[in-house]
Parts: C-alpha cells; structure tokens; sequence
C-alpha cells in the first residue's frame, strides 16, 4: 500500500493514495499524523508499503518502489542537505521545530550515530524486525523530539538502504510540493 496521514489542514487532500486522518489524540496535529507514519504495521497489513508525506506525489507504482528495496527491509533517500543526525538536531533547534531542551536531552543518548535520511518517503518490508523498530521509532518520538529525522538514524540506521541521491523536489522518484 502506497499511503500518507493528513490531518488539520496541513496538505490538501488526496484521493490517488490511502490517507488517514481519523486520529486526533494529540494536541499536535503532527504527531497525530505521525502515528500512521511511524507504525505503518498496525494500519497496513500488506507484506510492503510505501509511506509517502502529505505533500509528495510518487511517478511510479508501489512495484517499482519495492524492487528498489531488494533485500533490505527498509529503505529512504539520503537527507540532501545534512549528513548526520546532530546537524538536523541544531537545525530543528535554529527554526524552533521543537524545544531545544528536548531535543538536547535526547540527542544527548544518541552518541556516535551516523546518517541522516529524508523521511518523506519510506519503503518497508512488514518484518518482525521492523515491526519492533517501528515500536521502538515511536517510543523514541513519543519521549523526546516529535521530529522524527532525529531519531530515525537511531532506530533503523544499521539496517536502513540508502537509496540514490534525488532533487526531493522534483526526481524521477516522485514530485514534491509546498503545503
């Protein structure tokens, strides 16, 4: 399944892919979206799927997406614009993406993690293994930092693909747009 969350009045909505939107148990409307992102297993009970933002439109069918997966269970783009999570912590931390207290308490944990993935698209094999990543995914998001770049290395950074480097605006991948 190829699918996305929308909720408040963040993207516009779509009717090409699934899209949840029922869930509203957080004050954040982001971490309300975020719950179908992070445990794609409990919304999708196909063996893959793709999770793809609001904002992004993929050019290709949900078999093209899982060849490029091969025999990982998990895959994503390289973050275009920074390398590792510490850079994406200052970052968030800069444009007040979220509490700099947070944020420091709990990239303070994460010593010596490597990598940095853009989290806009995310190719997965409903595995054992990342059925309990994902657990831990949000466990992570749920006590620290809603910006889940930061912790996504932590989780899934030693058995993550890194797929090809892409434009994440426009690509032959998929096209992205404003909210």
């Amino acid at each position: 399944m190829i699918y996305s969350a929308i909720t408040g009045k963040f993207d516009k909505a779509r009717k090409d892919i699934k899209v949840f939107k029922a869930y509203n148990q957080f004050k954040d409307q982001r971490r309300n979206a975020k719950i179908y992102k992070v445990l794609s297993h409990l919304y999708d009970k196909d063996k893959y799927s793709v999770w793809v933002d609001g904002n992004i439109y993929l050019k290709h069918p949900i078999e093209y997406f899982i060849e490029l997966l091969g025999d990982a269970d998990i895959a994503c783009f390289p973050h275009p614009e920074r390398v590792d999570l510490y850079q994406e912590a200052m970052f968030c931390k800069m444009f007040n993406k979220d509490t700099t207290s947070v944020i420091n308490k709990q990239v303070r944990r994460y010593k010596g993690i490597t990598g940095l993935w853009a989290c806009g698209v995310i190719i997965r094999r409903h595995t054992d293994e990342i059925k309990w990543r994902n657990e831990q995914w949000w466990a992570e998001i749920c006590a620290g930092s809603m910006r889940d770049q930061i912790s996504f290395p932590y989780v899934f950074g030693d058995i993550v693909k890194t797929l090809p480097a892409v434009n994440l605006k426009d690509n032959k991948y998929f096209k992205r747009y404003g909210h």
